[in-house]
């Protein structure tokens, strides 16, 4: 008998195709791949003892053979240990370029350029690369295979077994020849490729209007480098322009929705920029010139420099291989970009001269920019990290701020046993439930009513949508949209408003609603999620953040998951095995429509499930108290003693 590990490729992890002519033909490479992996197992021996590693979406269950062992890769990437992958991540970032101090053109004000990439370039390889790589580690320890069997071999996953195998001397194999795999596998390289030339050309293009310079002190500057960090800096400069401090918000240029928030922010009295309105078009595209000479010297050590071969690998695989495009795009392009976005904020900064800068992230290029140049200036900068608790990503250094302000008691004890100094961390609470909550319930409720134009009288859900990633795969989502769309219906009369997810493609999501017979459903992106929850009867979805903030505002969760699947993984809020909500099957509409008519219509069973979950919430999100103005300029104050 034989012991044989057979892997596909991964479920789809950037979303959803928008194209409808890109999502059949992705539907016919699923089908296509599914037939594949079928024959693939049909043509093994009986004898074998075989292990299946899977996309989720990509294989047909009724089709396995009896006696094989199926393993997902998002059970696995549950299991994974973070930080160690974390930390291999940011040394193979730091692979890519020379050593500090060695390439001047790197060093631009005392700030070195790749500063500004490790925590966007570590997400998009831990997402992209190093799961899979944990995740086929783990499966080859526990089955100790004589054999490999790739599907086809053309995706990134099945690259990586294929090394890790030839690494323990196992022998691998390509079982099938799927076209469409080996043309979605250099889409993807294309893609990647091209969405940083994008962003460049964006940038250059860009129409300059500097904000104008407030008179007076303190003066504080926001940045906001995607649409959910609305969702914090919003409530934060309405504060403080409540209590007259100035605030700007300097943005990064993305998408016409971020228009569309900038524009709102404005409108309330706050000065916006951008970051490219301080970095005159023909300085830009001078930088740009500049820089490729640059670039031609980091991409020939790429190819000629045995120490970055030495860098990349993982124990004695060669990872270099594989991180190529990952590299030379970084090199080539992403660097590029954050030059530029570096020369922006320091000319900001020496416009607006402000007393202290506000980050809502550390991640991206613009972000770190702003907080890298302030701290060469001297100027204090501030983190006001949103989350209430750690993720699965490790790749947050929190390196570029001198505080931390937290919305809740849990993540600060986490971010302290992470080894963060408990100095740099106050926790502050959550404007944007506090300002939710500073609204009578009653009267809050009609005016969500009103802004959607609903019929009084008639119960409200809220269902918070989830984004399709390797995690979630797109039938999962449309078995959710249709349990919850049959039990709505066997309720009768009653709202659904669908609070979309940032990553979500909103007229996709419409066109998809729709095809999953909800017609009446009202789908919004941009609308605060905390008047939603406030003014709900109940808030149904998956497993999300939003889970905690629903039940902080006493909102009664659902949870609709797939039957026998962990969306905890011991990273995610631990609500649905804690009790403090109730869980229904994917599927189960009869359930599902029992449970939402006993919250509708029994106050003693929906005051109980709201106990559970204000007491569940309450380790999560500290309240804030009135005076977050007053505790931002404490915080600010401290780090200029």
């Amino acid at each position: 008998m034989s012991r044989v590990i057979v892997v596909t490729e991964t479920s789809r992890s950037l979303g959803e195709f928008r194209r409808p002519w890109v999502r059949a033909l992705y539907g016919a490479h699923v089908r296509r791949y599914r037939r594949a992996v079928a024959t693939t197992l049909a043509r093994l021996p009986s004898a074998d003892e075989v292990t299946l590693l899977a996309g989720r979406e990509l294989l047909d269950r009724t089709t396995l053979p009896a006696g094989v062992s199926l393993r997902l890769y998002d059970q696995e990437s549950f299991k994974v240990e973070a930080k160690p992958w974390a930390d291999l991540g940011a040394r193979l970032v730091t692979a890519w370029w020379p050593r500090r101090g060695t390439e001047s053109a790197l060093l631009v004000g005392g700030v070195w350029v790749p500063d500004l990439l490790p925590v966007a370039k570590g997400i998009l390889l831990r997402l992209e690369v190093l799961e899979f790589v944990a995740a086929i580690e783990r499966v080859m320890d526990d089955v100790k295979p004589h054999r490999v069997a790739l599907v086809t071999g053309a995706s990134i996953a099945e690259r990586i077994a294929r090394y890790l195998a030839e690494d323990r001397a196992i022998p691998v194999t390509a079982a099938a020849w799927v076209p469409s795999s080996f043309a979605l596998a250099a889409l993807w390289r294309t893609l990647r490729a091209r969405e940083d030339r994008l962003a460049l050309r964006q940038l250059l293009r860009h129409s300059r209007r500097p904000a104008p310079v407030r008179q007076g002190r303190p003066r504080i500057v926001f940045t906001a480098c995607h649409t959910r960090h609305f969702e914090v800096v919003e409530p934060l400069t309405a504060s403080l322009r409540h209590d007259g401090v100035n605030a700007t918000v300097l943005a990064a240029s993305v998408d016409d929705t971020m228009d569309a928030r900038v524009a709102r922010v404005a409108a309330d009295g706050v000065p916006c920029a951008y970051f490219m309105d301080y970095l005159p078009r023909a300085e830009a595209r001078r930088l740009v010139s500049e820089m490729r000479p640059l670039c031609r010297r980091l991409l020939h050590r790429l190819d000629a420099d045995p120490e970055y071969d030495a860098l990349a690998r993982h124990g004695s695989v060669r990872l270099g291989r594989i991180l190529r495009r990952f590299a030379r795009n970084a090199v080539g392009q992403s660097v590029v970009i954050a030059r530029l976005y570096l020369e922006a904020a320091a000319r900001a900064l020496d416009a607006l001269r402000p007393d202290a800068v506000v980050i809502a992230s550390d991640r991206r290029y613009a972000e770190r920019a702003l907080a890298l140049a302030a701290r060469a200036r001297g100027i204090p900068v501030v983190l006001f990290w949103g989350a209430s608790l750690l993720s699965r990503d490790r790749t947050n250094t929190f390196d570029v701020a001198d505080r931390l302000l937290l919305i809740g008691d849990h993540v600060r004890a986490a971010l302290v046993e992470q080894g963060l100094e408990p100095s740099r961390l106050t926790v502050v609470g959550d404007p944007r439930s506090n300002a939710a909550c500073l609204v009578e319930r009653e009267r809050l409720r009609a005016q969500v009513f009103a802004d959607f134009g609903l019929a009084p009288g008639r119960p409200l859900l809220v269902l918070v949508s989830k984004y399709v990633s390797v995690l979630f795969s797109s039938e999962e989502k449309e078995g959710f949209y249709r349990t919850v769309a049959r039990a709505v219906e066997r309720l009768g009369r009653s709202h659904v408003i669908v609070k979309v997810h940032p990553n979500e493609h909103l007229a996709l999501l419409r066109d998809q609603v729709r095809a999953w017979g909800w017609r009446d459903a009202v789908l919004t992106q941009s609308y605060d999620i905390h008047r939603l929850f406030r003014a709900a009867d109940v808030a149904v979805m998956v497993t999300s953040m939003a889970g905690v903030e629903a039940m902080a505002m006493e909102c009664p969760v659902v949870a609709v998951q797939t039957r026998g699947k962990d969306f905890e993984g011991g990273y995610m809020p631990p609500y649905v095995s804690a009790g403090a909500v109730d869980r229904v099957d994917t599927g189960d509409v009869e359930a599902l429509a029992a449970t939402l008519s006993r919250l509708l219509g029994d106050a003693r069973a929906r005051e109980a499930l709201v106990a559970r979950g204000r007491t569940f919430a309450a380790q999560y999100l500290h309240p804030v108290d009135g005076r977050l103005t007053e505790r931002l300029l404490e915080v600010v104050a401290e780090i200029r003693a």
